[in-house]
């Protein structure tokens, strides 16, 4: 899971021009899960957690 610190990801939308940018900030683990906290390229100051099953999903989000 390590492997994944550090890596853009970007959100898939239909909207090709309003595809935002990613990067993984650490991974965390609550209950057993393991979890993503990811923060805007743009926006370093807001973050977000994420489950690393959606991040790995290609349906949501692709890895750059």
């Amino acid at each position: 899971m390590d492997m994944l610190l550090n890596k853009l990801f970007e959100k898939v939308s239909d909207n090709k021009l309003s595809r935002i940018k990613y990067r993984v900030k650490r991974l965390k683990n609550i209950n057993g899960v393991q979890h993503a906290v990811i923060v805007d390229i743009k926006d370093e100051n807001s973050e977000f957690l994420v489950a690393i099953s959606v991040l790995v999903d290609k349906n949501k989000f692709r890895i750059l």
